[in-house]
C-alpha cells in the first residue's frame, strides 16, 4: 500500500465526480454496428487516413509520426509508424496491397485532411494512376 493514499473503502459514498458519473452510463450515445455508421455501402468504399505527431518519445525504431487508415465500413484500424512525414505515401501504398489482397476488393476514395503530405505531387499523381478519388476535408 502507498503512503498518503486514501483507500477507496475510506471515500465518502456521497461524493460523486463528473467522471464517475460519464463512467457508468448507461445509455450508449453511439452505435456500434457498422450499419448505422458508415457513410460507405462496402469495405475498402471510403479509406479516412491522418497523421500524428512528432510525438516526444521516440519508438525504439526511431518513429516519431504514425499515419492511420480507417475503413469507414468496417472501422478496420492499421498504425503505420514512420520517421518523417514524407514515408505516408510508401504506408499507403503497403496498405493498400495488404488491404485490397486481404478483401478482394478495390479502394474507391480516401478522405484526409488538407496536409501537405496528401496533398503533395508525388501523392496527387500516385493517385491519379491509380483511378482513386481523393476527397479533402477540413480537420476540426
Amino acid at each position: 500500500m502507498t503512503d498518503g493514499v486514501p483507500r477507496i473503502a475510506d471515500a465518502p459514498t456521497d461524493h460523486v465526480c463528473a467522471g464517475c458519473c460519464m463512467g457508468k452510463m448507461r445509455e450508449d450515445n453511439f452505435s456500434r454496428s457498422p450499419e448505422k455508421t458508415a457513410k460507405s455501402a462496402g469495405v475498402l468504399d471510403l479509406i479516412h487516413s491522418d497523421v500524428m505527431g512528432p510525438m516526444q518519445t521516440k519508438t525504439p525504431g526511431g518513429c516519431t509520426y504514425t499515419v492511420t487508415f480507417i475503413d469507414d465500413f468496417s472501422r478496420h484500424v492499421p498504425v503505420y509508424f514512420m520517421k518523417k512525414k514524407a514515408e505516408v505515401l510508401e504506408k499507403f501504398k503497403m496498405f493498400k496491397a495488404d488491404m485490397e489482397y486481404a478483401t478482394g476488393r478495390k479502394i474507391k476514395r480516401i478522405r484526409s485532411d488538407n496536409d501537405g503530405e496528401y496533398t503533395g505531387r508525388l501523392f496527387k499523381e500516385y493517385l491519379s494512376k491509380q483511378g482513386k478519388d481523393s476527397a479533402a476535408h477540413a480537420s476540426a
